[in-house]
């Protein structure tokens, strides 16, 4: 078997900088979680008004997909359901809620501006979940 190289190893999830952006992910959705909860009703009518299928299910999972997706960032147990579903969910709220093929003018630039956002938030997840579980040897 190969040495990875440097830089390899058990002490790789823990380095400094995948920490800031671990935090920095988890911080993001546990905001967006703690205020659906505090909004409920807000939320529920927004989700009604952009088409989301079941909203009140949709919405109750989107809560524990961000609750379960920042915990896995902190904690690093069950990173592969939690994170797959946080980055799934990431992206495909963009349908519903960044539309931009549909607006036009400033509304489609700011559409289209979060939808991207939100497709460069989920390859970081991506990027965090590959990082703390594919081996660097294939093994």
């Amino acid at each position: 078997m190969r040495h990875p190289g440097p830089g390899y190893g058990t002490a790789l999830p823990y380095a400094p900088t995948l920490w800031i952006v671990r935090i920095a992910i988890a911080l993001m959705f546990i905001e967006s979680a703690v205020d659906k909860v505090l909004h409920w009703g807000h939320y529920l009518v927004e989700t009604v008004t952009v088409g989301i299928p079941m909203p009140v299910v949709a919405l109750g999972a989107a809560v524990l997909i961000e609750i379960c997706g920042s915990l896995a960032l902190l904690t690093g147990i069950l990173v592969l359901p939690f994170l797959s579903a946080l980055a799934f969910y990431t992206a495909a709220v963009n349908v519903f809620y960044f539309d931009f093929w549909t607006m036009t003018g400033p509304d489609a630039a700011m559409a289209l501006k979060n939808f991207l956002k939100n497709i460069a938030v989920s390859g970081g997840i991506i990027a965090v979940l590959l990082h703390l579980t594919v081996r660097p040897d294939g093994a």
